[in-house]
């Protein structure tokens, strides 16, 4: 249902600016919120498109005052809904739970959003766009509780096999499972993930010097200005359960993962999907190498599948200075060829 509709005039990147018709959406039964714009008028959209932000974070990953890659998909003619998955951003407000597992973005949040978005779009088929785990989750969603109803798919910076590519996100693997299977991590703690938001910010001097020896990254050193870095830094994160880093760890020793009753196995299916596929990874992305990535595409059974890889590191494919003149129209003819 529409919470609150308004026109509202929102800027795209640097001078580009547009006029949108936004509305707040929750979904009936288990309350979902999104952010639906499309351009102010009369003219019918090209079709829905859904974006599902990644781990720990919320809906301003697609969308910052400053940089809104929603209002660039829907300046393109299309109704795009911005997702807040459950215990994130607006829907935490309306639910409060966080998810204990992966399958519930999979299984729960993501059917209830497609069948909203749908009811309001008039269309009969979705395109899903992740960032991250919202990747892993779209690839998922896609090939079980959504067959039938995505008309194409892509990703960035979306780990198919966790950890490949990068020896000590492997060994931070190793050391969190070993951990685990002690039963010390018994009661599926919170990760503090808007705290890691905040002290990114007050030391963003310091991650942004490439003279730093860190094995992890977030964004390329000096590839966000410095006023478009902190709001995303100040607003797109929020708390998450361990046990949904968990399951993302899971695909470093499986194809992807399986569901949580072990019923599903998510990499077989995504497998045999034959959807319109893009997979986008960043060449110095220290969080989902193209190592990681890559494999999502080569294993793929689409007809129609296409990889490309940007000089970006992870936050940068969507809010980098330089996303909105490669990543961004590169996704957005994927779309309009489909």
């Amino acid at each position: 249902m529409i919470l609150r509709s308004e026109t509202v005039e929102q800027t795209i990147d640097g001078p580009r600016r547009g006029t949108f018709v936004k509305d707040v959406v929750m979904t009936p039964g288990q309350p979902i919120g999104m952010v639906r714009k499309r351009l102010a008028g009369e003219a019918p959209t090209r079709g829905t498109v859904l974006l599902i932000h990644g781990f720990g974070q919320n809906r301003y990953a697609w969308h910052i005052s400053r940089r809104s890659f929603s209002a660039y998909l829907a300046a393109r003619g299309w109704d795009v809904f911005n997702v807040d998955l459950r215990g994130h951003g607006r829907s935490s407000a309306f639910d409060g739970r966080r998810p204990e597992v992966l399958d519930e973005y999979i299984h729960e949040d993501l059917p209830a959003c497609v069948r909203e978005a749908l009811r309001l779009s008039g269309h009969e088929q979705v395109a899903l766009i992740g960032h991250s785990m919202g990747g892993i989750v779209s690839y998922c969603a896609a090939a079980t509780a959504l067959a039938g109803r995505v008309r194409a798919l892509a990703s960035l910076g979306s780990p198919y096999r966790f950890g490949e590519g990068h020896a000590a996100l492997k060994a931070l693997r190793g050391v969190l499972h070993a951990v685990k299977a002690t039963g010390a991590l018994e009661g599926n703690p919170t990760l503090p993930m808007r705290w890691l938001g905040r002290h990114l910010k007050r030391r963003k001097r310091l991650w942004n010097s490439p003279l730093l020896p860190t094995p992890v990254r977030a964004w390329r050193p000096g590839a966000v200005e410095d006023e478009v870095l902190d709001e995303y830094l100040a607003a797109a994160f929020e708390p998450t359960h361990l046990g949904i880093a968990f399951d993302i760890f899971a695909g470093g020793d499986r194809i992807v993962l399986q569901s949580d009753d072990r019923a599903l196995d998510y990499g077989a299916a995504f497998e045999a999907l034959d959807v319109p596929l893009m997979v986008i990874a960043g060449d110095v992305d220290d969080l989902a190498p193209p190592a990681s990535v890559r494999p999502a595409y080569e294993r793929s059974g689409s007809r129609d599948k296409h990889y490309r890889v940007f000089p970006f590191g992870h936050a940068d494919l969507i809010i980098g200075r330089e996303a909105p003149t490669t990543v961004w129209p590169a996704l957005g003819e994927f779309l309009d060829r489909r």
